[in-house]
């Protein structure tokens, strides 16, 4: 791609649109093309093509032109379609060689991202659609419990083998915790029971057996499927389109799936919205998948005039009002703290927070990693940003400095560690939360249920953060008794309605938002609008 056509395109690095790694990339798929005529002309496709890019890095399916270039989105989709050895369209999108961008009426995808769409939309409206089951509903609406009377009421002889996984390992693990308790609370059949215990609950990358060092990466796929009857997913929403893609293709014709989760959570950090387009889309009566539904309001967890259930019902439909009205109206369950006008009370909540995390290092001192691991689950600080003020960063200074000296030193007793890759030889994954013990004079990490904990030799841990503060990101798929929620500033570009409502729901009896109004506001009226056409494919 000519100098001069490159420089056409630097004010999109500019306008921070685009990053020059996605001018370089389209320039490199330029000159590899058999393009021979002057590209001058095509300076809006090209841009589409980079901003197409950036899409994808930002969790978008693919680029809608309606909305980048809404004064005449036409003239660029003309442009695009005039460089056929670039960019394919519907029809000759299954054409060789491949072109590296495919255009699908206003959206512009990359080739393989338009492949998974496609396909994942075909697998859900297939003959056999019926294998498929989604369970939805928000926090506390008794999800799991669904799933464990569908279970319950198997007869013995129809009993299949069943796979659980989620995104991460900590959901994963306790989903199989709760269908436990909830089928032996229910006296089900042994049948089911043996079942479960058999049932792997494991990240949904641990499931199709990924492995990056090796090729293919996946083990499960269209050669080797999955060797499980029935599949359940839980946090769906945290599935991106590529995994969605990947789990479809790995279940044998005759394996049922069910994910289960809630479609107004954040989606995954990867390109794609799966759950929140398969709701959307099952939504319509004329949808095979309507049937196929099952959306949950009754509320198991909290109480008919909770005040955190109606603030997250607040945030979720997006009513700024009744979320002012929450905040000014204190209660029990719920407290709100303006870090710049209540500084007295943000700092009383630090005090609060250092406590905690003293009680924890107390019972990890004596050798009590049960009771460390349960304290642990009893309180937890979600913020938004890992950095600045009020950031992730910021929280674990605090409670280290209130810890003491023996802080300064890598492994400490009472050091909360988050695992942030999977690990095959310790069987962690990415999410795990453990803390560090002194057990018989020996300091080891302990992970998984408080009342069978895992230790595992620090020598062997993966990478690990410090977590006395989380990002609210990491948090998906997770409970605490009371749930601290720390919002950055209006500005920030990662305040979102999706953010704040993943954030408020994870407590299971008490909530604490820090945040400004302003902060909050715009977080309820910025909802996350991905672009993707799997909703309108269903």
């Amino acid at each position: 791609m000519s100098a001069a056509v490159i420089i056409q395109l630097q004010h999109l690095i500019t306008s921070e649109q685009v990053s020059r790694v996605d001018i370089e990339a389209v320039s490199q798929l330029v000159d590899m093309s058999t393009i021979s005529v002057s590209l001058a002309p095509y300076t809006s496709a090209l841009a589409a093509m980079a901003l197409t890019m950036q899409a994808f890095r930002d969790g978008h399916a693919c680029l809608d032109l309606a909305s980048v270039v809404a004064h005449d989105p036409d003239s660029v989709r003309d442009s695009l379609l005039s460089l056929p050895q670039l960019v394919a369209t519907q029809e000759t999108a299954d054409a060789l060689p491949r072109p590296p961008f495919v255009c699908d009426g206003d959206l512009l995808y990359l080739s393989r991202v338009y492949d998974e769409e496609r396909a994942v939309a075909q697998q859900l409206l297939a003959d056999n659609a019926s294998r498929i089951t989604i369970v939805l509903g928000g926090p506390g609406t008794g999800k799991t419990r669904y799933v464990a009377e569908y279970l319950r009421q198997l007869p013995d002889n129809e009993v299949p083998a069943i796979a659980l996984c989620a995104p991460t390992g900590k959901a994963s693990q306790h989903l199989k915790s709760v269908l436990d308790a909830r089928l032996r609370e229910a006296k089900a059949s042994d049948a089911v029971l043996e079942a479960l215990s058999f049932a792997p609950s494991v990240t949904t990358h641990k499931l199709l057996g990924y492995a990056p060092g090796r090729t293919p990466r996946f083990r499960f796929g269209a050669r080797e499927h999955l060797p499980y009857s029935l599949v359940i997913v839980d946090e769906a929403s945290m599935l991106s389109l590529s995994m969605m893609h990947r789990l479809l293709v790995a279940l044998r014709s005759d394996a049922h799936l069910w994910l289960v989760g809630d479609p107004d959570q954040l989606a995954s950090v990867e390109a794609g919205s799966v759950l929140a387009d398969i709701a959307k889309g099952a939504e319509r009566i004329t949808s095979p998948l309507h049937e196929r539904r099952e959306v949950l309001t009754k509320q198991y967890r909290f109480s008919s005039d909770s005040v955190i259930a109606a603030l997250a019902a607040a945030v979720r439909d997006g009513d700024v009002v009744t979320v002012r009205t929450i905040l000014q109206t204190p209660s029990s369950e719920f407290t709100w703290i303006d870090p710049h006008e209540h500084q007295d009370e943000l700092a009383e909540l630090g005090k609060l927070v250092i406590a905690h995390s003293l009680s924890i290092q107390e019972a990890a001192a004596d050798g009590n990693a049960s009771l460390a691991l349960a304290r642990k689950a009893e309180m937890q600080v979600l913020s938004a940003t890992r950095e600045g003020r009020l950031g992730v960063r910021d929280w674990n200074q605090l409670v280290e400095t209130g810890l003491g000296p023996d802080t300064t030193q890598r492994w400490y007793v009472g050091r909360p560690v988050l695992v942030t890759r999977n690990d095959s030889s310790t069987g962690l994954s990415n999410g795990d939360v453990g803390i560090v013990c002194n057990v018989d004079g020996q300091l080891r990490a302990y992970f998984g249920d408080p009342n069978a904990p895992t230790s595992i030799s620090l020598a062997r841990l993966p990478d690990t953060d410090t977590v006395h503060a989380l990002t609210i990101h990491k948090s998906q798929g997770s409970e605490y008794n009371h749930a601290i929620v720390v919002m950055p500033e209006a500005g920030s570009r990662i305040v979102t309605r999706e953010l704040l409502y993943t954030g408020i729901t994870r407590p299971q009896r008490k909530l604490t938002l820090v945040g400004s109004l302003a902060a909050i506001e715009r977080a309820v009226n910025t909802p996350i609008r991905r672009a993707t056409g799997l909703a309108n494919r269903l």
